[in-house]
């Protein structure tokens, strides 16, 4: 049975293997895409999705998915 890890263990841990992955700038790239935003997403999600229902928000997401891979 795996021994459970303390959190500071835990985030030590996982930095050591993103920087043994990726190398430090690599992690340090990685971990950008995880830091906190600029603004309240609540507010922006409600003037971005005003109006549409679950259906029409996957039609546009898989549309601009599509439209960024080209």
């Amino acid at each position: 049975m795996a021994k459970v890890k303390s959190d500071r263990a835990l985030v030590d841990s996982g930095i050591k293997a993103l920087v043994d992955a990726l190398g430090y700038s690599g992690a340090v790239r990685f971990l950008r895409y995880f830091s906190k935003g600029e603004g309240d997403y609540v507010v922006i999600q409600e003037k971005i999705f005003k109006g549409m229902d679950l259906d029409q928000i996957y039609k546009k997401a898989k549309e601009h998915h599509h439209s960024s891979k080209r």
